[in-house]
């Protein structure tokens, strides 16, 4: 902590309250505290709250988990959210009626608590791909670069999301409580189904395919509302201003969520397109003939380096990168 933060760093707090603080850790603490008056005030506040368990502290596993193992005490009940992290993070399990603001420690996500009485705003910002479970049961799993948004727990009324990026919901059944998405450009209107929507800002298409149940979408703009069946996905254009429905024929619809990946006679180009979004990389072709060569593959649970290889091998090609940038050439020959 330094002189020119009036905030608390939330990972030494929890070292701390936890009894893991070494004595560097403490020095920091005392020297943070020393610097403002408001510090030590909001500390205070903090230790009563650790204390009465009236907060959720929340810390990465790491140098913290016996500080993890006292606030998952602390904010167990049948009213909390279940977030679900990758193997890399623990789960966290957050207080529908926490009114403090918390924050998970590390770049993936956070969640900020409002304080509005009974209930609370859940905001997730992921760079990693996150799984929730909501106050009625329904789960969502959010794809990297995604945000999400809600009151806990739902209003009697209707349960009503926002989201940007890419989301799989699998929605509690309840005809007489509707679920509501809101993206930029769609609402999305289910009472109880599975359907993935993806919805990034700077992706031209919208997309909301249904695997399961009736899902209805509509726009933002005003238009016809229109009724998704199993199988069947809405496109809406933002250049054209157009929403299509069409039979789902995306065989990687999920891929991004599985890592199962089966091209069938695919052109190239679309190969490329697969992988950038299930291995959230970038994927340029040097010679854009190549897009139209084809390839039939199955892959599952395998390594970008491996999916690459199998391209290369196939079609002769090389694979350099460049930044952050992954680039497809015709190898030399080998003469």
């Amino acid at each position: 902590m330094s002189k020119e933060r009036t905030n608390i760093d939330w990972e030494l707090a929890a070292r701390v309250l936890s009894g893991e603080a070494d004595e560097i850790d403490r020095g920091l603490l005392d020297q943070w505290l020393k610097a403002d008056e408001a510090n030590r005030s909001e500390w205070d506040r903090v230790v009563r709250s650790w204390n009465s368990g009236e907060d959720a502290l929340m810390a990465s596993e790491i140098d913290t988990s016996a500080a993890w193992n006292r606030v998952k005490r602390f904010t167990i009940d049948d009213k909390a959210i279940h977030v679900r992290r990758s193997a890399n993070h623990r789960i966290g399990i957050i207080s529908a009626v926490a009114a403090s603001f918390v924050i998970l420690l590390g770049l993936a996500w956070f969640v900020l608590f409002q304080d509005t009485g009974s209930s609370s705003s859940l905001i997730v910002s992921n760079s990693t791909r996150e799984e929730m479970v909501l106050s009625d049961g329904s789960s969502i799993t959010l794809n990297s670069g995604s945000s999400f948004s809600c009151q806990q727990p739902f209003n009697e009324e209707e349960r009503t999301v926002e989201l940007n990026g890419e989301g799989y919901f699998e929605v509690e059944g309840n005809k007489e409580w509707p679920f509501v998405i809101h993206t930029q450009q769609v609402t999305i209107r289910v009472t109880g189904t599975r359907f993935n929507v993806r919805a990034y800002p700077n992706i031209d298409v919208t997309e909301v395919a249904v695997l399961e149940g009736v899902v209805e979408v509509s726009l933002l703009s005003g238009g016809d509302l229109v009724e998704l069946q199993k199988g069947q996905t809405a496109l809406f254009d933002k250049n054209k201003g157009q929403l299509v429905v069409r039979q789902t024929t995306d065989p990687n619809l999920l891929s991004w969520l599985t890592k199962k990946i089966r091209f069938d006679e695919m052109s190239l180009g679309h190969v490329v397109e697969t992988l950038e979004r299930v291995y959230e990389v970038n994927i340029q072709l040097a010679d854009q003939e190549l897009a139209n060569e084809q390839l039939t593959a199955r892959f599952s649970d395998n390594s970008l380096d491996f999916v690459l290889e199998v391209v290369c091998t196939t079609f002769n090609l090389e694979a350099q990168r460049e930044g952050e940038t992954i680039l497809l050439s015709r190898a030399p020959d080998n003469q």
